[in-house]
């Protein structure tokens, strides 16, 4: 019996370490569904207000927002690389990590509905090890947290913020001292980070049941309007909109802020068609006077 047991232990250490990988709630994640056209979204560069990974953990925690976004088919996202093109042409001298105060002009600018802001505010990696008699193992967790915010652009009204934090194992296993001892993995980092943008999900979500879809008119032909927004936007033929323009800036008269802005109804139409991937036709049945810039909403 003790021959078997050795050769067992025997046969075990000429095998390769073990590696187990974990991950921490990245499942299970309800989907909220918003009714209506999809709404136009940016996500900024997250900031990076770790000591790790310098501008590269900002980035990459954005991109995996939006794929995750992405991926609920409810929203039209817009590359960060068309806002690069816009201050160019603008001469703006903002940066790829847009404020709270910048990003409704920001929104604007790119015919968004709405802006995700937000930074990494922790991250670190530790080791835990363990040595008994036949096996040595040593587990890697990296943890992180992640602040985001929702803003609607068209107030410059944060929606909604809030926090995620995601764990990500990685355990190695040596059985009799073979194997290895487990280097570093750099997928360690990106599993923890995408575990903190799953968990936040739902909550971010939610916070889209307070936005309202609009977009803008571009064109104006005689009783005909041309839109923004259309098939890919899943804006239906048929759809009554009302038409709005916005007026003087209302200021907060003590601290000399921004609060909102005058809204006056100036018509409204149905829309009739579709040009292009995503915009679309809409015949007046109300008639006033109708100027490029001028805002549509669901009646």
């Amino acid at each position: 019996m003790i021959f078997v047991g050795m050769v067992g232990l025997l046969f075990f250490g000429c095998s390769p370490s073990m590696i187990q990988k974990e991950q921490t709630n990245t499942s299970g994640v309800a989907i909220y569904h918003p009714t209506g056209p999809k709404r136009r979204v940016f996500i900024s560069e997250f900031e990076n207000r770790t000591t790790y990974g310098q501008r590269r953990l900002g980035s990459g925690i954005s991109d995996m927002l939006a794929t995750e976004l992405s991926k609920t088919g409810d929203f039209i996202l817009l590359e960060r690389e068309k806002l690069d093109v816009i201050l160019k042409e603008q001469a703006l001298g903002l940066s790829g990590v847009i404020s709270d105060v910048s990003a409704p002009q920001v929104g604007e600018l790119l015919g968004a509905n709405a802006i995700i802001t937000g930074a990494v505010t922790q991250f670190g990696v530790r080791t835990e090890a363990q040595d008994m008699v036949i096996t040595a193992s040593k587990k890697q967790i990296a943890s992180c947290s992640v602040d985001i915010r929702l803003i609607d652009v068209s107030t410059g009204r944060v929606l909604w913020a809030g926090s995620g934090n995601g764990t990500a194992v990685r355990k190695y296993t040596n059985y009799l001292g073979s194997g290895t001892a487990g280097s570093y993995d750099e997928m360690l980092e990106s599993d923890a980070f995408r575990s903190a943008v799953v968990n936040v999900m739902q909550n971010l979500l939610n916070g889209f049941e307070k936005l309202e879809w609009s977009c803008v008119v571009a064109k104006v032909s005689g009783d005909k309007v041309y839109l923004n927004a259309g098939q890919n936007s899943h804006l239906e033929i048929g759809t009554t909109l009302g038409i709005y323009r916005q007026g003087e800036p209302i200021l907060d008269p003590v601290t000399g802020t921004e609060i909102g802005r005058e809204i006056n109804k100036v018509g409204s139409g149905q829309v009739s068609g579709y040009f292009s991937d995503d915009g679309s036709i809409m015949n007046l049945t109300d008639v006033q006077e109708i100027v490029v810039g001028d805002i549509c909403k669901l009646k």
